[in-house]
């Protein structure tokens, strides 16, 4: 039995050291840890309010993305319509040239044409001249001669 009371002892002195330990950490001050706990728990309840304002921004960077993505859409749409309509006036102005060019070639072959008969023309007069004078001497000379 001695064993058991040494034990019964052993443990309420145990307890009575816990007991004071209990009481003198509720009687003395709290440390300045305690008033940074309380910032932390309230910085901690004002976390979904700047979560709030950081979710809102996000969302707003978001839309303005979308919002530029569909102008950049919406510009590349205009411009490769303009460069069709560009493409079309550029082969309807080539095709205008090309016709202009046929014109003109025909032109010119008309107007060589022209200047050919006219050379021809000239040409058969000069010799007609030519023919006659010849044939006046020639027969001037035959006369003469007889």
């Amino acid at each position: 039995m001695r064993r058991a009371k040494g034990r019964s002892y052993h443990r309420t002195g145990m307890f009575c050291a816990m007991l004071i330990v209990i009481v003198m950490l509720f009687c003395y001050p709290a440390p300045s840890a305690q008033a940074g706990l309380w910032d932390w728990m309230e910085g901690i309840s004002e976390m979904p309010k700047e979560f709030n304002e950081l979710k809102g921004q996000y969302n707003q960077m978001e839309q303005s993305l979308k919002d530029s993505q569909q102008r950049y859409q919406e510009m590349t749409d205009k411009l490769n319509g303009e460069n069709d309509q560009l493409r079309q006036q550029n082969e309807q102005l080539m095709n205008r040239l090309l016709l202009l060019e046929e014109q003109e070639l025909k032109q010119k072959q008309q107007v060589r044409r022209i200047f050919i008969t006219i050379a021809t023309g000239i040409g058969l007069l000069l010799l007609y001249f030519v023919l006659t004078r010849v044939m006046r001497v020639m027969v001037w000379s035959r006369h003469r001669s007889r």
